[in-house]
């Protein structure tokens, strides 16, 4: 972190080192806080409860938002409220008090005041060192007389260490308005670890055609504070403000099964798509219908350096970022793991960096004169083609001097020689690659396909849901394998059958991009 960086976060981010023997009540006072009056008395609560991430042998980051009583618990912070809110750390078991506020017992290694500031939404990133390795510690937010529910992390064993065993679960994909989260519930009475969260904790879209359905009625209905609509004025609309994303996160964390899991477990995050923009690399995004007028992807650095800002707020990770730059790629979230001598975790980052799709979604259909969409480009594509164009990509890359994989890649450059560099220094017995897009590639067989379907009796069912494409189908089984792929994927009937007259040519064998 560099200078101005310092400065900049100076009042947010702060570290305390973990004593060894007992702590005195408020023993002490980040520089930040010092100049802040303390949290006093019972109108306080903490709406998102506790989190912790990135345990490492000697470390962990923690978090918290407080509010003032009364306050919307997904609204923005009122201002004119900054105040310093205490943290304390203990060794001691508190298991039995995990899910209460009751006051934790025991000796503190931790006893702390930390700054509660508007600008950052009342959200609070304490990062504590010199903790003993292996070791499981509990710990807890005050503000005034009010406790936030007591929260659990567990640091990294020593890199030396003989482990025989890790338990930990992976998690992604938790969109609020389908999914259903029981089975967060199970994963709280488990004996884990720590908990690999791949991304998209949040999605950025609220009331897509994918997202009506049946959702818990716990779930209510979101309603971001600005949004955009992804087409004409009415619709589903999409994140844009760092008032909308802060939103999503606070509006997730509301669930009181993700608190107990962050109260009771260290995350280890990255993110996906729709933390900033379904299907984006870098700053573009890609959804269908809001190209340029050239038939490129439109580029939002400042949504994606607000998209950045917001997971950076809401999200436990050990990572930096640089609000004072102008640049999208303004934050670095690939760092790795080490787990005793038994697994060595990486973790890697396939949006900021990767190049535009082998076939863009922007890139103009021959066959229709519109762009591709993610239905001829992402969800399916003739393997050849997809091969040819791959070629000839990394084929002009060469010839003009470039890394020939940074043209058609997901990690670019730099972070693919340090995922190299990891990976090859490795004396780990287990290497995981954590990363958000799936390796190996779908195929779909369109006679397989059809074979199914015919076997299934939905082939007029099938016919019926998407409309006019029924007589597209006509036994050329190339169409109908591409129709199945679309409307599977959620495309619009003209979409679909737009597609799949535009593919059908090519052949039955296809391959996803991620």
């Amino acid at each position: 972190m560099d200078r101005r960086q310092f400065l900049k976060f100076s009042g947010f981010i702060t570290v305390s080192v973990a004593s060894t023997g007992l702590v005195g009540c408020g023993g002490s006072s980040s520089p930040a806080a010092a100049n802040l009056p303390a949290a006093t008395g019972a109108g306080w609560t903490f709406p998102q409860s506790v989190a912790s991430g990135d345990p490492r042998p000697d470390s962990i980051m923690l978090w918290t938002r407080a509010l003032p009583a009364g306050a919307d618990s997904v609204a923005a912070a009122p201002s004119g409220n900054d105040v310093s809110i205490r943290l304390v750390v203990t060794a001691t078991d508190n298991s039995s008090l995990l899910g209460s506020n009751a006051a934790l017992a025991g000796a503190l290694v931790v006893d702390t005041q930390l700054p509660l500031q508007a600008q950052f939404d009342n959200t609070v990133r304490h990062k504590v060192t010199g903790l003993t390795a292996g070791t499981t510690y509990f710990y807890q937010f005050v503000a005034g007389d009010v406790r936030s529910n007591v929260g659990r992390f567990k640091t990294a064993p020593a890199a030396d260490a003989d482990v025989s065993q890790l338990q930990f679960a992976y998690m992604t994909c938790q969109d609020w308005s389908i999914n259903h989260w029981g089975a967060m519930s199970n994963m709280a009475t488990e004996n884990l670890d720590f908990i690999v969260h791949l991304g998209d904790y949040i999605y950025e879209t609220v009331g897509e055609a994918f997202q009506v359905g049946a959702v818990e009625t716990r779930h209510d209905q979101l309603v971001l504070p600005d949004g955009a609509y992804k087409s004409g004025t009415s619709g589903a609309k999409y994140a844009t403000t760092l008032a909308d994303y802060r939103y999503l996160y606070k509006k997730y964390r509301t669930d009181t099964r993700l608190q107990a899991l962050h109260e009771r477990f260290a995350f280890i995050a990255i993110w996906d798509d729709h933390e900033f923009s379904d299907d984006c690399w870098q700053d573009a995004e890609t959804y269908e219908g809001t190209f340029n007028a050239d038939g490129s992807d439109l580029h939002q650095p400042a949504r994606r350096r607000n998209a950045n800002q917001a997971w950076f707020e809401y999200m436990p990770a050990d990572v930096s970022l640089d609000t004072a730059s102008t640049s999208f790629q303004n934050i670095k979230i690939y760092r790795d793991f080490q787990f005793g001598k038994l697994m060595q975790l990486v973790m890697t980052d396939e949006r900021l960096y990767r190049a535009d799709h082998v076939i863009p979604e922007a890139a103009i259909n021959p066959a229709t004169g519109v762009a591709v969409g993610s239905i001829g480009a992402r969800y399916l594509v003739p393997e050849d083609v997809f091969n040819s164009v791959e070629a000839q990509k990394m084929a002009g890359g060469t010839q003009i001097g470039a890394d020939p994989l940074s043209i058609v890649g997901m990690l670019g450059t730099t972070q693919r020689q340090w995922w190299m560099d990891k990976m090859k220094s490795s004396t780990s017995t287990w290497k995981l690659w954590g990363n958000e897009v799936s390796l190996l590639r779908m195929g779909l067989n369109g006679v397989d396909a059809i074979a199914t379907l015919v076997a299934l009796g939905a082939v007029q069912q099938l016919a019926t849901a998407i409309g006019t494409t029924a007589a597209a189908v006509g036994g050329n089984l190339p169409v109908a394998a591409a129709i199945v792929a679309a409307s599977t994927a959620g495309a619009s009937a003209a979409t679909a059958q737009a597609a799949a007259m535009a593919i059908a040519g090519a052949g039955s064998s296809s391959a996803a991009q991620g």
